[in-house]
């Protein structure tokens, strides 16, 4: 009597089964395809992205050596192609190489505007304020003062990687201009900051020595001109109407 009551439980448990299976079972069913189709997916997305990765790297590696060996063309056709097509990350490299380049060519505003386009394009401060820089290098010839210093005093901010750079650029820009003072100013924060690379404080004291003897050469006129008026006779009133009577 047992063995017959144990079928019939079986017998229902196997319908509950069966009547589970029909419900949900192609939900079941279409949540595992969808898994492995998902896995599947991602194994191609990897695939697809290590692909173009590699074909992005190789085809920067000509790129830079046609540059490396002088054929500027041929290493700009390429990394023209980069901006375009490649991956992210060698889209910024390949428009920094286009850039120098065209500073190789002398044309210093192509280079400029790439420059531009490039800081303008990422959102990474260091490429970003790298970029900006350059650009204002390139347009050296054409820039003022005003100029210089309007584009360069927002990367030269305590937070900038490239700060001392900035104030240099500026320093040079005064000195160029003729102000002493202010070049001398910029000069010497390089000079003094702990944090400043050998080159530059370098170049900083290389700036204020030449900012001195400047100063020296400015300065002697001045002083030929007082010692000559200290020698001349007063020009008063009196002396004037003495003048005039001796005539």
């Amino acid at each position: 009597m047992v063995d017959v009551f144990e079928e019939v439980e079986e017998e229902l448990r196997n319908d509950k089964y069966q009547e589970a299976l029909k419900k949900w079972g192609p939900w079941v069913g279409g949540a595992a395809a969808a898994i492995v189709v998902g896995a599947a997916g991602i194994q191609f997305w990897d695939y697809w992205r290590t692909s173009q990765l590699q074909e992005s790297s190789d085809a920067y590696r000509e790129a830079v050596s046609n540059f490396e060996s002088g054929e500027f063309a041929l290493a700009d056709a390429g990394f023209d192609t980069l901006t375009r097509e490649g991956t992210s990350g060698y889209v910024l490299m390949a428009q920094m190489r286009r850039a120098e380049i065209a500073l190789e060519n002398g044309e210093n505003e192509t280079a400029a505007s790439l420059f531009d386009q490039i800081a303008a394009s990422t959102s990474d401060q260091i490429i970003s304020d790298m970029a900006q820089l350059k650009a204002v290098w390139a347009r050296w010839e054409t820039l003022s003062f005003a100029d210089v210093e309007i584009r360069v005093s927002p990367l030269a901010g305590a937070s900038s990687p490239y700060r001392l750079l900035a104030r240099e650029t500026i320093g040079a820009a005064a000195l160029r201009a003729g102000d002493l003072e202010r070049a001398e100013s910029e000069y010497q924060l390089l000079t003094f900051a702990l944090d400043a690379p050998q080159g530059v404080q370098r170049r900083g004291q290389e700036a204020l020595a030449l900012i001195e003897s400047l100063s020296s050469v400015q300065e002697a006129p001045l002083e030929e001109a007082e010692a000559e008026a200290a020698t001349d006779p007063v020009d008063t009133p009196d002396n004037a109407a003495e003048e005039a009577g001796n005539d």
